[in-house]
């Protein structure tokens, strides 16, 4: 996407959207005022963060960008505040490389976005897409799931078991005890692509994606058979070989007996929305990804360290047989393994050579500083950066930090993402190290595996060196 795409894109995102922008250098304020009033509809201006709480308590701001050094409140103190009215408000902080001090408190407070002065057009331009896209995708959500759930108190519930059980909103199948389709409704065909003669006669083997496998389809049928419904999503194929994906309802429809006639399923069409959720997490997992390489870059190491630990981390996570969702979770938030280096001095951090026991001591409390930044949250993804970022350099045997686990005790995101991290860092120069032959590396894992490492991820990991040389090279420094 060219910068000029860029900049139309988050205009016509930002349709509706208010800005209050809080900066105490008249140069500055004026400049970038007139670069936010070319996007934004709504931009109000304050001089501290005093004038700032002010105006934020006169009207609700979907952005607030501030500066953090400001006369009569800071930015950290007024964010507090605003936080304490809005929890979820969105900020975007300007800072200088002096005011670093201030990050890990700023995390603490839920801030992810940065932008460093000088402030350049393109740098903001660039943090505003991600954060206008976000609101405007997380707002398109919420207005499609108020769509769903009005449908659905609409939708005409079932009568006697045997009556139809379709309002215009709804996709409609009746089989029967087989499974042969002998009743859809128009929105199905609509829907699917196919005209009813042709599905009766082709049945529901053509609607079936390959991502959804027959043991799927299995328990499906041995839920409904139990004469009790199913609910869940499944991902179907149109005639035109595109995919839909519905939230469905399947009920077994009973005599007076008690006996099993024929089987209806109820279905709404949500397509938009997993392409909407999806396109949200992959923003979260970018923006984890980023607030990784700012950790990194302080120790003077790429950001590409992080992409590589998260793509290794991912090839063990399927080879140790994690579900996808678990996998997921894991491969968004392994970059976030070494964020408690950012409570750690550059005096330790950089130093050349080994450290002194007493700065050893000091630099392996970075894992429970990365661990009480995030530990707070309740989202799936940043509970899991938690638990990577305190256990990942717990060892097998016990002898790692910080509370000396061992075994399966360590949470497999820990097991995994310690060996992940550690080929990785053999692999690369470091500000103390020069980088380390393959053969040298692979001699070090193998004879680690059941002290460091878990011996069975070792067995993964040998099994499939090449699949982790293809990673090394693809994103090497």
């Amino acid at each position: 996407m060219t910068f000029k795409e860029m900049v139309q894109q988050v205009s016509e995102c930002a349709e509706g959207m208010n800005v209050l922008y809080v900066e105490d250098e008249p140069l500055i304020r004026d400049n970038t005022k007139l670069l936010l009033e070319t996007i934004f509809p709504y931009v109000k201006i304050a001089s501290n963060g005093r004038e700032g709480m002010e105006h934020y308590q006169e009207r609700v701001f979907d952005i607030v960008i501030t500066d953090i050094l400001m006369p009569e409140m800071n930015g950290v103190n007024m964010i507090r505040k605003m936080k304490e009215i809005n929890s979820s408000q969105r900020f975007i902080v300007t800072s200088a490389c002096e005011e670093s001090s201030y990050l890990l408190e700023l995390i603490n407070l839920g801030v992810a976005q940065f932008l460093l002065k000088p402030i350049q057009t393109e740098q903001i331009i660039q943090i505003l897409h991600e954060v206008v896209k976000n609101i405007y995708n997380e707002r398109k959500v919420a207005r499609f799931n108020a769509k769903i759930k009005n449908d659905l108190v609409h939708q005409t519930t079932l009568l006697e078991q045997y009556q139809e059980v379709v309002d215009l909103s709804s996709i409609v199948v009746q089989t029967d005890l087989e499974g042969n389709i002998v009743y859809a409704n128009e929105l199905f065909c609509k829907t699917s692509g196919y005209e009813l003669d042709e599905i009766i006669e082709k049945g529901h083997k053509v609607l079936r994606h390959p991502d959804m496998g027959s043991e799927f389809y299995d328990n499906l049928w041995k839920t409904i058979r139990n004469k009790q419904s199913w609910k869940g999503t499944i991902k179907n194929l149109k005639k035109n070989g595109e995919y839909y994906i519905t939230d469905t309802t399947v009920k077994p429809i009973l005599d007076e007996h008690g006996e099993i006639i024929d089987y209806i399923s109820t279905s709404h069409d949500v397509t938009e929305l997993f392409d909407l959720n999806e396109e949200i997490w992959q923003t979260q997992h970018e923006m984890l990804s980023l607030l990784g390489e700012v950790g990194e870059t302080r120790s003077h190491e790429t950001g590409n360290h992080v992409r590589r630990v998260a793509k290794y981390a991912k090839i063990l996570g399927e080879l140790y047989g994690l579900e996808d969702e678990e996998n997921r979770l894991l491969y968004s938030a392994s970059p976030m393994h070494d964020i408690g280096k950012i409570g750690i001095s550059d005096a330790i951090l950089l130093k050349p050579g080994k450290l002194e026991p007493e700065e050893y001591d000091v630099m392996k409390t970075h894992s429970t500083i990365g661990y009480d930044i995030l530990k707070n949250s309740s989202r799936p993804l940043l509970k899991a950066a938690a638990i990577i970022a305190r256990e990942h350099h717990e060892k097998w045997d016990g002898s790692g930090y910080p509370n000396a686990l061992s075994g399966s005790d360590i949470h497999i995101y820990g097991r995994i993402t310690a060996l992940a991290d550690v080929f990785d860092a053999l692999s690369c120069e470091r500000v103390y190290k020069k980088a380390w032959p393959m053969e040298k590396i692979i001699e070090f894992v193998l004879n680690e595996r059941g002290r460091h490492f878990d011996p069975d991820l070792v067995d993964m990991f040998m099994e499939n060196i090449d699949r982790f040389k293809e990673v090394a090279a693809k994103y090497q420094d």
